[in-house]
């Protein structure tokens, strides 16, 4: 018994569905790929609004913090004009302060208004009086004592009283 090899002849109907069905692909790539291109997207231009927004917003913004005049030299504006209050830009404002804290002089221990006096130094006191001995061992530093903290007195309850019934 021979054995029969058998062929199978390929259908040229088959091999024309699978052509076409590539190039509807084919077709469907291109279309989309130049839709991409000639479109551009929701969230391009979302971004372009705000942004042109935040730049509307803060040209204001500077414009109330620096106010200038049509030179561009920063100008004084009057908060309230009865009290004498102005705004200033805060570089001049600074300038103004910095001058002015120059020309302060600071004194030392100078008195606070409403204090009392201050106690004299210890240090002026040991060298008004002459040590007993030369040959004397150094005195031990006093420790300062822990301050007594007394509770706070009890506020009596202010508003209407409670009556009293007999």
């Amino acid at each position: 018994m021979a054995s029969e090899i058998t062929y199978h002849r390929l259908k040229y109907s088959s091999l024309l569905w699978v052509a076409l069905g590539f190039c509807i692909f084919a077709v469907v790539a291109a279309y989309s790929s130049r839709m991409t291109n000639d479109f551009p997207s929701y969230d391009d231009g979302r971004g372009k609004d705000r942004k042109a927004i935040a730049d509307k917003a803060a040209k204001a913004e500077d414009a109330l913090l620096n106010p200038v005049d049509k030179d561009g030299h920063p100008t004084a504006v009057w908060v309230d004009q009865d009290k004498g209050f102005i705004q200033i830009p805060i570089d001049e404002a600074m300038t103004h302060e910095v001058a002015d804290l120059k020309n302060v002089t600071v004194g030392e221990g100078a008195a606070i208004p409403g204090a009392a006096a201050p106690a004299p130094a210890p240090a002026a006191a040991a060298a008004a009086t002459p040590p007993a001995s030369t040959n004397a061992a150094p005195a031990a530093p006093k420790t300062p004592a822990k301050p007594k903290h007394k509770k706070p007195a009890p506020v009596a309850p202010t508003g209407p009283t409670p009556p009293t019934h007999p």
